[in-house]
């Protein structure tokens, strides 16, 4: 009896110990481990989403005809009031596209890899393929690269708010200080910034868009010309060294396709698509204030004129909002700096 008086008293003030009255009698203050398996609605997601993409373009046409494979297992969890995310899917699709020469003949497939809550969308890996070569199908397939892929990352993006929404209600239920549950509005706290998919499930409140903020998407054209020779300023968008050189040290490079790159401690990031050497360079590139699901298209093009050489850049999908941003940060970070730190702006070369 005395051990029980004791008890009591120690634990009169834990709130572990206040067992809130719920007419259903269910998982009082969500103490106990619940799950939901999201394993069919996410290959539904998957398959809805990916096979509403398409792109046209001057070349043509691509999309994505079919999802030919989709494995893996996705589940929501609760314990003691925290929701818990757990997934990994690997994924193939198939794409087809069509020129005015062609009939919807030309395909390929995209392998989407380790789609996990260890990783962000630029960090899953994807590879494209091209079922036959040649003029016409190399096209194409160039527009799958350019296009479809960052849409594809947007998809991968959007998973997270769709277990989210549809799935962390159901492990989380409603308390006397929480009556929305998983949707509830949680209390001001300072912001901070989330760098994985890790990160933001643990938070376990979603993080959405204002309401009826439209961010319009536009096109960038720029042109510049270099006192260098093609090979010379080639290198300076693909070469580590030389990218750290005139990044003063902000740059972590992986020159390949599908290798990532960030700049400016992760201000600037993203993925090469594909390098064509002395020619062209295409890049999966966002800047750290869009938003999580937004990412555009860069191509660089190498031109020599005989004494110098153009560049010229094409950027597809960037936020108004940040139009004269995105221009300014390209002459001040990337052109300019290349010019001071080799010289490349000299009447010499």
């Amino acid at each position: 009896k005395q051990w029980y008086q004791r008890r009591v008293a120690i634990t009169a003030g834990d709130a572990r110990w206040i067992v809130e009255e719920r007419e259903d009698a269910k998982n009082v203050n969500n103490w106990h481990w619940s799950e939901v398996d999201a394993s069919s609605s996410s290959k539904k997601f998957f398959k809805d989403k990916f096979l509403a993409l398409s792109a046209t373009g001057t070349e043509g046409s691509v999309r994505i005809s079919e999802m030919t494979t989709c494995t893996g297992e996705a589940s929501v969890n609760n314990r003691k009031g925290k929701v818990i995310y757990f997934f990994e899917w690997n994924i193939v699709l198939k794409w087809a596209g069509k020129t005015e020469m062609s009939n919807d003949n030309i395909t390929g497939k995209i392998e989407i890899d380790n789609i996990s809550e260890e990783n962000t969308a630029d960090e899953v890996d994807i590879t494209t393929k091209q079922t036959k070569s040649g003029g016409e199908h190399n096209k194409l397939h160039q527009m799958v690269k350019s296009q479809l892929i960052p849409r594809c990352k947007e998809v991968i993006e959007e998973y997270l708010k769709f277990l989210q929404v549809n799935h962390g209600k159901q492990v989380i239920l409603p308390t006397s200080k929480a009556e929305g549950g998983i949707n509830s509005q949680p209390t001001a706290k300072p912001k901070t910034t989330v760098n994985t998919i890790k990160k933001k499930m643990d938070e376990a409140v979603i993080s959405a868009k204002p309401e009826n903020v439209d961010f319009k998407r536009t096109d960038i054209t720029l042109t510049d010309t270099f006192k260098c020779c093609l090979d010379d300023l080639f290198q300076c968008f693909v070469n580590p060294d030389k990218m750290r050189a005139y990044f003063n040290g902000a740059a972590e490079v992986d020159p390949r396709e599908s290798g990532k790159f960030s700049l400016l401690g992760g201000a600037i990031s993203g993925s090469f698509l594909e390098i064509q050497p002395s020619k062209s360079i295409q890049l999966h590139w966002r800047f750290q204030d869009w938003p999580a699901d937004m990412h555009s298209s860069v191509t660089l093009t190498f031109k020599d004129t005989g004494t110098s050489t153009e560049l010229s850049l094409n950027q597809v999908g960037v936020p108004q909002y940040s139009v004269e941003q995105i221009k300014s940060g390209w002459y001040k970070y990337y052109f300019n700096a290349i010019k001071m730190t080799f010289g490349y702006g000299s009447s010499t070369l």
